[in-house]
């Protein structure tokens, strides 16, 4: 792929909401109809996520897109039809306040975060057919449910 057309690519893709739904329908139909293979959709699905995951977390085009914002005085503002707001979002280290207060708390999180996932590994090894009674309450304990859902994990060659 020549470098000066990348991003024309992204002109075949869907401009709008309908013309996304459009293109979701017919990408469906087209793997429905046997005309193209689900599994090569998944991939070229997965290879784009990542392309754009990786597009948007670039530090030197984040840079760039703030520099092109701030070119524009209004919180909001439209820009080819789409609406364009300005955001701050603002983001706390309190572990540097010296507060040994909030230190503590975080440290009963903490165990309290343990507590809980010791427990579940215990509810996880109960089996339907037994009761068992909680030796604190005296409550019967039921084993939990399980719901599964079936997947695939894709992984792209380097």
């Amino acid at each position: 792929m020549e470098k000066e057309s990348a991003i024309s690519q992204f002109t075949y893709l869907p401009q709008s909401k309908s013309e996304r739904e459009l293109f979701i329908n017919m990408c469906i139909e087209e793997v429905l109809s046997g005309n193209r293979n689900p599994l090569e959709l998944e991939i070229m699905l997965k290879n784009l996520e990542d392309t754009i995951s990786a597009i948007r977390k670039n530090q030197t085009f984040t840079d760039c897109v703030m520099n092109e914002v701030d070119k524009y005085p209004e919180k909001t503002f439209a820009f080819k039809g789409v609406k364009i707001t300005k955001t701050v979002r603002r983001t706390y280290d309190f572990s540097v306040c010296g507060d040994s207060e909030y230190d503590e708390l975080i440290e009963e999180q903490a165990a309290i975060k343990e507590k809980i996932k010791a427990r579940e590994e215990f509810l996880k090894t109960l089996k339907p057919e037994f009761q068992i009674a909680d030796a604190k309450t005296g409550n019967i304990l039921n084993c939990p449910l399980i719901y599964t859902t079936e997947g695939i994990s894709v992984k792209l060659p380097d």
